[in-house]
């Protein structure tokens, strides 16, 4: 199927997977802050625990997705070795 060689990783492809990866971590965390306060209508400090909750289960998650879209892209990193 292909010649065995590896991908060619284009500056775009770092553009999406990059943006990808920002907003799987973002858009959580605002949304959960924003439903706390204003839906909920907790207190500012029960309103920031939640989001901070939120963006470190976002941030882990993105972590184990960026190492999958290292392997994707055909990076040949230390990470997709582990």
């Amino acid at each position: 199927m292909g010649s065995g060689g590896p991908r060619k990783v284009t500056t775009i492809k770092i553009f999406a997977a990059g943006t990808l990866l920002a907003l799987v971590i973002a858009v959580p965390a605002i949304a959960v802050t924003l439903l706390t306060h204003y839906v909920v209508k907790t207190s500012l400090i029960v309103t920031l625990v939640a989001g901070v909750i939120t963006l470190f289960v976002a941030m882990a998650f993105g972590y184990k997705l960026s190492k999958r879209l290292a392997k994707v892209q055909g990076s040949e990193s230390d990470l997709g070795k582990t």
